[in-house]
């Protein structure tokens, strides 16, 4: 009976290993979180979050040329909004900062991910990971005693959902990408308007999906450092995969709540995405 749990489980950890656990997943997890849009494009053919960003881009930049002259000609010929007194380069300088800030965003956010990347493999590489996964998993795991192979099917099961969590998060992140320009509306106004809140929010999202991917990797890096996987290593591994689940939750004063409210965060996104097109006129 023992023998018979023990393949049966041996067969379900080779399944998630190698549908789910090949070096493109594991060597591409940044891509496929911040770089959704690539990612979806390679494997659907459909370009839908770049046409989307285009959209976004084009609208907003005509948005706030409307709202460049509609403050214009509020504050200083129907002297009905502010103080007409106010130097007028002010105006200027604030429809400047958010046209760069549209355009640029993307390029620092590029540069950012691009980091955080190689943060994590130097992280890595100190620990000493093996990068060849697949081979190192499979090797001998079939010969570990009931409790060691169960406990290696809890830690691919933690590694499931923080694999699903990603790609979730990948598409809010490219919904989040979309909106910012239309948040840089908000840099008009004197007190920035949506736009501090939205950013605030993105970089938390940022942080929380780093941490997590860090230490799924860390995790992996624990399980994986040695040749054969053992009941010394396989503990520490579930460990680093379970703080991945629950770090945000207990940060939640400084990052955002991940898990289980997904399409609530995508929800509450595009309605405040909505309501800044509502507003960006006003």
């Amino acid at each position: 009976m023992v023998f018979i749990i023990i393949t049966l489980v041996v067969a379900l950890i080779t399944g998630i290993v190698t549908t789910f656990m090949n070096e493109l997943v594991l060597g591409g997890l940044y891509d496929m979180v911040f770089h959704a849009d690539e990612m979806m494009t390679q494997c659907t053919g459909v370009n839908f979050f770049t046409t989307v960003s285009d959209m976004a881009f084009s609208l907003a930049l005509s948005l706030m040329v409307l709202k460049f002259l509609k403050k214009g000609f509020d504050l200083y010929v129907l002297w009905t909004d502010g103080n007409p007194d106010t130097d007028p380069t002010m105006l200027l300088v604030n429809f400047v900062k958010a046209i760069a800030t549209a355009l640029m965003f993307r390029w620092i956010y590029d540069i950012f991910v691009e980091v955080c990347d190689s943060v994590t493999t130097t992280i890595l590489s100190q620990l000493g990971a093996d990068t060849n996964y697949t081979a190192t998993v499979l090797t001998g795991i079939a010969s570990l005693g009931i409790v060691p192979v169960l406990a290696c099917l809890v830690f691919f099961i933690f590694y499931l959902i923080l694999l699903f969590q990603f790609m979730s998060r990948g598409v809010e992140m490219q919904v989040m990408v979309a909106g910012i320009p239309l948040a840089c509306l908000g840099l008009l106004e004197n007190d920035k308007g949506i736009f501090r809140n939205y950013v605030t929010q993105f970089v938390r999202a940022f942080v929380t999906t780093i941490v997590q991917i860090m230490l799924l990797k860390i995790g992996l890096a624990f399980l994986l450092s040695s040749n054969v996987i053992d009941i010394t290593n396989i503990p520490w591994g579930i460990a680093c995969m379970f703080a991945a689940t629950t770090a945000p939750r207990i940060l939640r004063e400084f990052l955002v709540p991940t898990g289980g409210g997904t399409a609530g965060n995508t929800f509450f996104q595009t309605v405040r995405v909505a309501q800044m097109v509502r507003g960006a006129i006003k």
